[in-house]
């Protein structure tokens, strides 16, 4: 804001003081009316002035501030921003403002600090200020146009399009011709005063008529060409992934970048699945159809089967086989296992692990159940339409040797076209639990923005937290719970003799009541309306606190990043082998042909954002920055994170093992990445609308290639 203000407030400057003439025409004629109207112009010249200034030095005293949160923030603003609009602003100062105290202060007598050329002041004040105003304007292109990591030839571009301006006001404003009729005009305004005669003379100027504004106007072509070329090489860039490979859709850096003779595709890695497992058969026919909600409301819906779809579960150990068919989705569906570290041929992702599935076709999914925990599971093909309007369902997956809780809760909050759900329900749903016996409540957020649970009748326990068990989690009360996108967090709590509720703050007519038997809503799955307790009391989402999870739970006597033994039977850390960084950013960009003010990362949009290449065995430090106002929960697929620390702050609960990593605005993390799970991985904001506009990435294995190509014949999209 204090850029665009400054640029505003120089650029009105500097057309005001290049209205202020140095000719005659006023001095000429002593009685003329004409000199309050110039003063007030000077004054107000000189305001802008003081007032474009003054913006520049606050952006500046915004600087420390910034860098407290952290150098990404400020980094190209210190080392860029500065020089390109200090320099400019300080020369617009100390030109413009002598020369209008002067031409003030002067009243009706011209400006003669040049003899020979009496417009020579006023000509150095406006293109000082020409120059201060399109630095300003650089400025932001810098910030909402060229991001983070601006490249040497953008920068040049830049400076180039600052000189040329201030070339095109010199050759528009101060042609040899005009300067020298002012000079006339002002020498005869002296001859005036003194008395003696005024003779006529040959007009001056060295140049023929009409070079100048030809020069002017060359280089204005030149500055269009220019941005029209950059325009199109950016537009042609981001239609680089239409029936282009993912490999050769975008760039990388880390890795050796040596060529691969022969690749692994990314279908033959499918794991391993033990022979004699017990295999859990599962079928999912995507489908369109209308929903009729417990409230009544109807909605049209694309399905698995139900609303969310039929629930999965398994025993560790279990082979999961799941067939997925489409019936009349004509947008393509897969199947995504959000969370589970499945074999890269199995992550379900159109256009990288395989083609979308079109109606009338089908695939069959198969993985060992080799994690425990609360899961999900979507489709990856136009994923933003088609979870928002139905494709997902629940996937959890139980250790044989842990007690389960006596009542078990799967809660999938979703938006289904306004309509706020919370498991199948948009209004209240029953759950009878005996007085003493344990609970566990499963919450899982399948929406695209972040949510909150309140949870009221009792205290509770957040036992689990994207699959992860919390080590000695301790009673929770008078908190809420918040999941970014795609999160999960699992509650237990001991059932007491009275109705325990479960809400969120996107739902607001729906709620989950667990009840001791023998209550009027025991034993049905949909509450009636006179049975559906209170609404939260209003403001309670806004105003109750929300548990932290760094700073829940106890840490570990042991280190949690599955490093190996060292001699004395401790557990050896792995040493960081790569660091990554990604800042996340909102600039103005071509996505998929069409221009936007897309969600980047590292100043890029996919599919041309750079991807993270690594080797097998590598343990990868990634920085997360969000420099934009909204969240943005990042999801690594086929790995878990540990968080090493937030807005340089680590971790004094139990170790945070996250799969989808909701980044709030301002906020930096550093994660742990192991790379053990060899393929092409998408890593991608899961709010699905923020991938769709740029957000995603690739974590990319040397040695992996995929035959998938986006667009295609089944039309892949993978956002």
């Amino acid at each position: 804001m204090l850029s665009a203000l400054a640029a505003g407030a120089w650029i009105a400057a500097a057309w005001l003081t290049a209205s202020v003439r140095t000719d005659a025409s006023s001095t000429a004629s002593p009685n003329t009316d004409s000199k309050p109207d110039k003063s007030r112009g000077i004054d107000l010249a000189l305001l802008l002035v003081g007032a474009a200034v003054a913006l520049t030095v606050g952006r500046y005293a915004l600087l420390p501030a910034l860098v407290a949160g952290s150098w990404w923030f400020a980094s190209e603003r210190i080392t860029i921003n500065v020089p390109l609009t200090a320099i400019p602003a300080a020369w617009a100062a100390t030109a413009g403002v002598p020369f209008l105290l002067r031409r003030r202060n002067t009243g009706s007598k011209p400006v003669t600090g040049d003899p020979g050329r009496p417009g020579r002041s006023r000509e150095w004040a406006v293109l000082a200020m020409v120059a201060a105003a399109s630095s300003a304007v650089a400025s932001l292109a810098l910030t909402f146009i060229l991001g983070p990591f601006p490249a040497l030839w953008s920068l040049a571009v830049l400076l180039f399009m600052v000189a040329a301006s201030v070339l095109i006001a010199k050759l528009s404003l101060f042609t040899p011709q005009r300067v020298a009729r002012e000079g006339a005009a002002a020498r005869a305004a002296v001859s005036v005063r003194a008395g003696a005669p005024v003779r006529a003379g040959r007009r001056g100027g060295a140049s023929p008529l009409g070079r100048r504004p030809t020069a002017a106007a060359a280089v204005a072509g030149l500055m269009i060409c220019t941005a029209l070329g950059s325009g199109v090489f950016a537009w042609l860039g981001s239609r680089s992934a239409d029936g282009a490979t993912i490999a050769a859709a975008v760039g990388h850096h880390g890795g050796t970048g040596a060529p691969v003779t022969d690749p692994t595709p990314v279908t033959s890695l499918v794991g391993d699945a033990p022979a004699a497992a017990v295999v859990r058969h599962y079928e999912l026919t995507a489908r369109v159809e209308q929903v009729t909600l417990p409230s009544g409301q109807t909605t049209d819906a694309w399905t698995y089967g139900s609303l969310p779809g039929p629930p999965l579960e398994a025993q560790l150990g279990e082979v999961m086989e799941v067939v997925l068919n489409n019936r009349d989705v004509t947008a393509g569906v897969t199947l995504h296992w959000h969370g589970y570290d499945v074999p890269n041929a199995m992550d379900g992702v159109a256009g990288a692990t395989q083609d979308a599935v079109m109606p009338g076709e089908s695939m069959t999914y198969r993985f060992a159940a080799a994690q425990t925990g609360t899961y999900w599971y979507h489709t990856h093909q136009d994923s933003a339409e088609g979870v928002r309007k139905g494709l997902y369902g629940t996937f959890v997956v139980h250790h044989p040797a842990s007690p389960r809780a006596d009542t078990d809760i799967v809660v999938a909050g979703h938006d289904l076209s306004g309509l706020g759900l919370l498991g199948s329900s948009d209004r209240g749903s029953a759950h009878t639990a005996a007085p003493g016996s344990n609970v566990r409540v499963r919450l899982i957020n399948t929406d695209s923005v972040q949510q909150r649970y309140l949870i009221q009748g009792s205290a509770f326990k957040a036992v689990a937290v994207d699959g992860t068990e919390v080590n000695q989690p301790q009673d929770v009360t008078g908190k809420l719970l918040r999941l970014g996108a795609g999160g999960r967090v699992d509650i237990a709590f001991t059932m007491p003799a009275t109705p325990v509720t479960v809400r969120s703050d996107t739902a607001a007519s729906a709620v989950v009541v667990i009840t001791p038997p023998g209550s009027p809503a025991a034993d049905k799955a949909a509450l009636p309306e006179d049975t559906v307790p209170d609404k939260a009391p209003a403001g309670v989402f806004t105003t109750t606190p929300v548990l932290d999870l760094l700073e829940y739970g106890k840490p570990r006597l042991e280190e949690v990043d599955g490093g190996e033994k060292d001699g004395g039977g401790k557990a050896a850390k792995r040493p960081i082998t790569r660091e990554e960084v990604m800042v996340l950013d909102r600039q103005f960009r071509f996505v998929d042909g069409i221009p936007r003010y897309a969600f980047t990362v590292n100043g890029a949009a996919y599919p041309l954002v750079p991807s993270i290449e690594v080797a097998k065995g590598d343990t990868v430090k990634v920085t997360v920055v969000n420099r934009t106002s909204e969240p943005h929960p990042m999801h690594p697929h086929g790995h878990h994170v540990q968080v090493l620390s937030r807005n340089g702050v680590t971790p004094s609960g139990s170790p945070l093992i996250l799969d989808t990593v909701d980044v709030l605005p301002g906020e930096v993390w550093e994660l742990l990445l192991h790379a053990d799970n060899p393929g092409i991985w998408m890593d991608h904001c899961h709010n699905l609308d923020h991938a769709a506009e740029g957000m995603m990435m690739l974590l990319k294995y040397q040695g992996v290639s995929s035959p998938f190509v986006h667009g295609g014949h089944s039309h892949n999209r993978p956002e």
